[in-house]
């Protein structure tokens, strides 16, 4: 098992990716979005269902979201949504950035914070501490903000950068720097939290923070893979936000 880091000085700032590290979906039903998004359709000349859409997006998706994210790339979802309304001769109308927050909305059914983080918030409050958000994801930046907002409505994060909306995914550095560009602090001052071994642990050392691997167990997660090797860098490994906020209490 790879060491931890001996890291003991308290952080300027704390970066967090989003699912199931902030938030996770209780259950995901593709065919519930589009439910949500037919009653705004214009035109619908092949009088499809939901199911329909959802059938069609199946296949899409595998032709230009796998490609990207093998690549370490990101499609942004208003993209997907305007090509795939298109090839169905589908016509909304709402626009594009509407539906897709409705379509998420709807999809997730509901979201459940991870056990304890807003205790872990509160803390990092009270001790001064900046945050910040660094997600994978092809949804907007604004919908991730709308549910940040409304299942933590007393933290400020700082900033929250998407994969979606610069079409680079983590662990590519690129955004990592960009992360850095926007906290204007040195590496060794941040750390970073995620679920991720590869994509937020080791992306995150690679350029100088502390990398702290986050592995809930307790809530059902619907994309992880169910073995994940663990980080191949020196970094914190914890499964109980309560945990980190012992580590932070132990700062210098």
């Amino acid at each position: 098992m790879m060491r931890e880091t001996g890291v003991t000085a308290k952080p300027k700032m704390v970066l967090f990716d989003s699912g199931h590290t902030l938030v996770t979906e209780a259950q995901w039903d593709s065919t519930r979005g589009y439910e949500a998004l037919l009653p705004y359709a214009a035109k619908n000349p092949r009088g499809l269902s939901a199911q329909d859409v959802a059938a069609a997006a199946r296949e899409l998706w595998p032709q230009l979201h796998l490609p990207a994210r093998k690549a370490g790339r990101e499609l942004h979802d208003h993209q997907f949504l305007r090509l795939l309304f298109a090839l169905l001769e589908l016509e909304f109308s709402r626009p594009i950035p509407e539906l897709s927050q409705l379509y998420y909305a709807a999809c997730a059914g509901y979201y459940h914070i991870m056990p304890h983080v807003d205790e872990l918030l509160a803390l990092l409050r009270l001790l001064h501490i900046r945050t910040g958000v660094v997600s994978n994801i092809n949804e907007s930046v604004e919908g991730v903000c709308a549910r940040l907002r409304k299942y933590f409505p007393e933290h400020p994060f700082e900033f929250v950068i998407c994969s979606s909306e610069y079409g680079v995914r983590k662990p590519d550095p690129l955004i990592f720097r960009l992360a850095l560009a926007k906290a204007n602090l040195p590496p060794e001052e941040i750390w970073f939290c995620g679920d991720n071994p590869q994509c937020d642990v080791e992306g995150a050392c690679a350029l100088g923070m502390t990398g702290i691997w986050y592995e809930d167990t307790t809530l059902p997660c619907i994309y992880h893979d169910p073995v994940m090797a663990p980080p191949t860098c020196p970094h914190w490994h914890i499964h109980d936000w309560r945990e980190l906020m012992e580590r932070l209490k132990g700062t210098q």
